[in-house]
């Protein structure tokens, strides 16, 4: 749930937007698939199967999610060599240690970009006041 939450907020900083819910071009999951094809699988079959998977954690705590294209059931595991594998119609294994992987390789080509790119810290800084910083005490 962390990892799939922390690509949430990646794809706000990426968008430099958190508006849109409802609206299938800015809202929630265009941001997540986004920045998921973007430094993480370059897959939009894969980006969407996680962007369900999102759903079924953060919504739900389970591991289904229906959409009007289809069922997912998701079945999570460590230690495979396949980060998404579609058993059959609608049923998904992923790779949890591969995700959290690939997380870490997407923050790493994200901040790198981050540095060289104007227009992607422009809507960094957007962001960054309301999502930047998590104060404690």
């Amino acid at each position: 749930m962390a990892i799939l939450a922390g690509i949430d907020l990646l794809g706000k900083f990426y968008a430099g937007d958190d508006s849109g819910r409802g609206n299938p071009q800015k809202g929630v999951g265009a941001r997540f698939k986004s920045f998921t094809e973007k430094y993480l699988i370059q897959n939009k079959t894969d980006a969407e199967t996680l962007y369900q998977l999102r759903n079924s954690l953060l919504h739900s705590f389970g591991l289904y999610s229906k959409t009007s294209k289809g069922e997912y059931r998701f079945i999570l595991t460590r230690g495979s060599r396949q980060f998404i594998t579609n058993t059959n119609e609608g049923q998904y294994v992923i790779d949890v240690s591969i995700l959290w992987n690939k997380f870490e390789e997407g923050i790493e080509s994200y901040f790198q970009e981050l540095y060289q790119v104007h227009e992607l810290q422009k809507k960094f800084e957007m962001m960054f006041c309301n999502y930047g910083v998590a104060r404690i005490g």
